[in-house]
C-alpha cells in the first residue's frame, strides 16, 4: 500500500467515525428532547426520575462514542501495521537516550500520547519543535505517527 493510499484509507476511516459520532449525537439529542416532553406531560420534569432518565441516556451515548473511538483506533492500528515497512532500528539510535519512556510493546496510540505529552510540556513551543525535529528516536518510535505530531507542534507554535 502506497503512502497516498494509506492516507486516503485513514481519511475515510476518520470520516466514517465522524459521521457515526454525529449520528449518535443527533440520536442522543433527540432522545433527550423526547424525554423532556414526556416528563413535561407526566409532570415530572423537576423530579429525580427525569434526572435518572437523562443520566441513563448520557451513559449510553458516552458508551457508544467510546465504542466508535475504539473501533477507529483498532482500524487505524491495523492500517498502520499494514503500511509499516518493518524496517530495523538504525544502529545510531539508542531508545535509552530518549527523554521519555520508550516501550516498543505499547500500541502506537500510547506511544504517540507519551511523546506528544513530553513535547507539549515545553514552555517554549519553538524549542519543542526544534528538539522534536532533531529527535531520531521519536521518528523511529512513532513511525507514521511522527508526521501527525509534527503537524500538531507546527500548529501549536503559530
Amino acid at each position: 500500500m502506497t503512502q497516498e493510499e494509506l492516507e486516503k484509507a485513514i481519511q475515510k476511516l476518520i470520516e466514517e467515525a465522524n459521521l457515526d459520532s454525529a449520528k449518535a449525537k443527533e440520536e442522543y439529542d433527540e432522545d433527550c428532547r423526547k424525554a423532556k416532553y414526556s416528563a413535561l406531560e407526566r409532570r415530572i420534569l423537576r423530579s429525580s426520575i427525569y434526572e435518572n432518565i437523562l443520566q441513563k441516556l448520557k451513559e449510553e451515548y458516552d458508551a457508544l462514542v467510546l465504542r466508535i473511538q475504539k473501533e477507529l483506533d483498532e482500524s487505524l492500528e491495523a492500517l498502520y501495521a499494514e503500511g509499516d515497512t518493518g524496517g530495523e532500528t538504525p544502529p545510531d539510535i539508542n531508545p535509552d537516550d530518549a527523554p521519555y519512556e520508550v516501550d516498543y510493546t505499547l500500541p502506537m496510540r500510547d506511544r504517540y500520547v507519551i511523546v506528544k505529552n513530553y513535547y507539549l510540556g515545553y514552555d517554549d513551543m519553538a524549542q519543542a519543535l526544534a528538539d522534536y525535529e532533531d529527535d531520531k528516536i521519536a521518528k523511529d518510535y512513532l513511525g507514521t505517527y511522527y508526521d501527525y505530531l509534527l503537524q500538531l507542534l507546527l500548529m501549536v507554535q503559530e
